[in-house]
């Protein structure tokens, strides 16, 4: 009979292998399938018309039409999928991506920013949610969708920063003077027409390296996000569970992803370094690791993600958890997406292999490592004491009588728990305020005593402490001084989980793909064609995968991105 921390810890996906290994042929060739899907559904071929490239998000194939939104941003779905084919051919040198991006999308979005005062009403260098000319119509009522949105605040920083990350992404393969033209107008367009009146620095930075712009990198770069390392602090998965402040964790993946971009570009500039690789690793890993304490009745499919469209706030809890909407669709975009930057963390991982362990061993190289491996802890001096941890739980192995007390590093109010063993071996657990709190036990023959304590963030538990990557607390053994612990995995567990996620999650896809013979827009295990939005097909979702497979096979072949990425001369 297993014990219970044998099995919580044997039951962690990152612990087993993917079920089914891919080979870069079958990567290449589904990647073909999903980039051919794009051009020729998803795109606007009237070349007589300014949309002419447009990749519109959605696509109903029972009828071939189009299908719109215009109360979100439409037009952002081409910005990823323009992003997926510099990356795809970048990876590969294949010529097809290459000339969807040169002919198709890029040309769209540059004629958009070069022309938008003649179309849409405004400055040049504004890129609106959504464009139409009554070719699509509207996923609320069916009605023919025609315009944009009305100024003046038709666009975003969100949307302008994406189209500045994918212009230096599509730069460093496609030489076009009408690229550098379209980012200076990006970077100078009218803030009167955007949600907020400062520009994302992303614009700077494009402005400046696709037009070799010096002052403006000189007054841009040292502006930078994730120039240094100062532990997890800022981050919004460590600031929502171990700290309980609400955050967009969420959007966290689109963030790292967009820095990574603007970073891979900026390589002649700024060389990638740890420092970037440290926050790149940390927010892509947590991001996962919070999707898998979501799922909470059972293990999470692998790249499938969360509902985006009710996605749950988060704080010392979630709001709700996968076992109160076990039928919310998902949309094919923060799972897909979540597979790139697993992938681009493998390399990262390969490239520098001490960046995840930097700040521990340089700040507190003393305290106690927890990681997802049951190890001894010298608790007393004289009594052995084992402990570990999953995404969930703690989990421990001593003996009795003894009292733990944990507690949280900074000191905070209200989250406290002293855990108990007696003699015979039965086991209780206390909040700061007296709440009894919930855990499992299991007495050994030996006389240890084997307890599995979720933490606060699990759906039933009262409040006492969570834990996330680099979280440090005090553990006091019967009274005594208190001893300081961090929970940090190994990066042979983060490395195998993000493996498992990548190879498995493109897997899931690709069985969808041959099941609705496209990326649904809404999936859901178990469940066919019946649930809304099954029938149409999802541009981004193709996109996001059309990416993490470029990232993985760059890992598949021991490459790195960024080293492609210097290594492409694009032609004029």
């Amino acid at each position: 009979m297993r014990t219970l921390a044998a099995i919580v810890i044997a039951s962690l996906p990152w612990m087993a292998a993917a079920a089914d290994p891919w080979t870069p042929a079958e990567l290449r060739a589904f990647a073909h399938d999903l980039s051919d899907y794009v051009t020729v559904h998803h795109i606007r071929r009237d070349t007589a018309s300014p949309l002419a490239g447009m990749v519109y998000r959605w696509y109903r194939p029972s009828d071939g039409r189009w299908l719109l939104d215009p109360r979100a941003n439409m037009l952002g779905d081409g910005v990823s999928f323009a992003t997926a084919l510099a990356l795809f051919h970048r990876a590969t040198r294949d010529p097809e991506p290459l000339a969807a991006l040169k002919n198709h999308v890029l040309p769209f979005f540059t004629r958009a920013l070069t022309r938008s005062d003649e179309f849409f009403k405004t400055s040049k260098g504004i890129c609106p949610f959504w464009w139409d000319d009554g070719a699509s119509l509207s996923l609320a009522d069916g009605a023919p969708l025609k315009g944009f949105p009305a100024p003046p605040k038709p666009t975003s920083n969100a949307l302008a920063a994406d189209l500045a990350a994918m212009f230096m992404t599509a730069g460093m393969v496609v030489d076009d003077t009408d690229l550098t033209l379209a980012a200076a107008y990006l970077l100078n367009g009218d803030r009167a027409h955007y949600d907020a009146a400062e520009p994302p620095l992303a614009l700077g930075l494009a402005a400046g390296v696709i037009a070799d712009d010096a002052p403006l990198r000189v007054r841009c770069l040292p502006q930078r996000r994730w120039q240094t390392y100062d532990g997890p602090a800022g981050h919004a998965v460590f600031d929502a569970l171990a700290a309980g402040k609400a955050g967009d964790v969420w959007g966290a993946n689109a963030d790292a992803l967009r820095e990574y971009l603007i970073a891979v570009a900026l390589q002649p500039f700024q060389p990638m370094r740890e420092e970037f690789a440290k926050h790149f690793i940390y927010a892509a890993y947590s991001s996962l690791r919070l999707a898998d304490l979501w799922h909470d009745d059972a293990p999470a499919q692998a790249g499938l993600g969360l509902p985006e469209t009710a996605l749950p706030k988060v704080g010392a809890k979630l709001e709700f958890y996968a076992s109160d909407a076990r039928d919310l669709p998902r949309a094919p975009r923060l799972g897909p997406r979540m597979l790139c930057n697993a992938a681009i963390t493998l390399q990262l991982l390969g490239a520098f292999p001490d960046a995840w362990e930097s700040w521990r061993n340089a700040n507190h190289p003393a305290d106690t490592r927890v990681s997802e491996k049951i190890a001894p802890i010298v608790a007393d001096g004289s009594a052995l004491m084992e402990m570990g941890w999953t995404p969930s739980s703690l989990v421990l192995r001593t003996r009795g009588p003894r009292s733990l007390a944990f507690a949280p590093l900074p000191p905070a109010t209200g989250l406290r728990a002293t855990v108990t063993i007696d003699a015979s071996g039965r086991a209780a657990a206390l909040a700061e305020d007296g709440a009894p709190l919930q855990l499992a036990f299991a007495p050994q023959p030996d006389g240890r005593v084997e307890i599995e304590i979720p933490f606060t963030v699990a759906k039933q538990q009262k409040r006492w402490l969570n834990a996330a990557e680099e979280c440090r607390w005090t553990l006091s053994v019967d009274g005594g001084a208190p001893r300081n612990l961090i929970f940090l995995s190994t990066p042979d567990a983060v490395r195998a989980r993000l493996a498992v996620e990548v190879a498995d999650g493109l897997r899931f896809w690709q069985k969808q793909f041959r099941e609705f013979g496209c990326v649904p827009a809404a999936s859901l295990p178990g469940k066919g064609r019946e649930i809304a939005g099954a029938e149409l097909s999802d541009a981004a979702g193709c996109a996001h995968l059309l990416a993490a497979i470029a990232e993985y096979l760059a890992w598949l072949n021991n490459e790195r991105d960024w080293e492609l990425a210097l290594k492409a001369k694009p032609k004029p």
